[in-house]
């Protein structure tokens, strides 16, 4: 979803080196260089990037005037994100694409501005252009951010096209522990992705998307719920309830199938809570082999 800054060389919040450690749904632990868990749900549900640019916006917006360049005035747009003031937002960098045409940053936020101030069509075109400017387009993740767009587009004439359908575009079944889905979706490349780029797809997207969105949401219930299901086939099982009951907070239906894979999952974690048993698999973790 968000944000070009970062290319731009412009200062963010820092997140120190992970060292977790996550359970398979065999009860068996292993290393995981990324949140999990209660972890998880922290950083999705914080406020510390909002809390960043709002601290900083008088420097911000000073900087701006005083040097009014690129880096500068996306930087000023994202804060006016934050802000609330998303077709101001959509302005700026409207006037940015002009002075400087053809940034892939400027194209990526310029959908995400749009998108917030309810332009979702043009916002899809901008995003886009973004990832035809570059194929690695928010570390490659933007290819959901334009499935969630077309879904929004989609259900102005279909309404249940946001909880009846998955917007990633997979499929888990009705099983408590599902397999790996199979058929996967097409990335920013336009070929399918593999389980590691599904999963990072939704950590990524997800912990954008949420800084803007809260509860209740259909888009980012249907994403929470794939993503939980995905955690059950091949990734923690620490995962499996905090994302299941995020997404029941944004407005998902607590079905069978949920209820029982969230009682497997508590199953297992207390039954390997006081092992040692390693040798656990995260197939979700790591890319898959070339």
């Amino acid at each position: 979803m968000l944000l070009g800054a970062l290319a731009l060389g412009v200062a963010g919040p820092v997140q120190a080196c992970i060292n977790a450690i996550g359970t398979d749904h065999q009860g068996r632990h292993f290393d995981m260089h990324e949140e999990v868990g209660e972890d998880l749900e922290e950083r999705l549900t914080s406020d510390r990037t909002r809390a960043f640019y709002l601290k900083s916006a008088r420097t911000i917006i000073d900087d701006a005037k005083a040097a009014p360049d690129l880096k500068r005035l996306t930087k000023l747009a994202i804060l006016l994100m934050y802000q609330g003031q998303h077709a101001q937002s959509a302005r700026l960098l409207l006037s940015v694409e002009r002075r400087w045409p053809g940034h892939h940053e400027t194209a990526a936020n310029l959908g995400t501005a749009l998108e917030l101030s309810g332009h979702d069509a043009p916002a899809l075109a901008w995003i886009r252009l973004g990832i035809k400017r570059n194929p690695a387009e928010h570390f490659g993740t933007e290819w959901l951010h334009a499935r969630i767009l077309e879904s929004k587009l989609a259900s102005v004439e279909d309404p249940s096209r946001l909880t009846s359908q998955s917007i990633a575009g997979v499929r888990f079944g009705d099983a408590t522990v599902p397999p790996l889905p199979t058929a996967l979706p097409a990335g920013n490349d336009g070929r399918p992705v593999d389980a590691f780029g599904l999963n990072h797809a939704f950590a990524y997207q997800l912990g954008e998307r949420m800084q803007f969105v809260p509860p209740k949401d259909a888009v980012v219930a249907n994403l929470l719920s794939d993503w939980a299901a995905l955690n059950m086939a091949g990734g923690p099982m620490e995962n499996v309830s905090v994302l299941y009951a995020l997404a029941g907070r944004y407005g998902a239906e607590k079905t069978a199938t949920v209820a029982r894979r969230q009682a497997e999952a508590r199953r297992v974690m207390k039954s390997a809570r006081n092992t040692e048993r390693q040798g656990g698999r995260c197939a979700i973790c790591e890319p898959a082999a070339p």
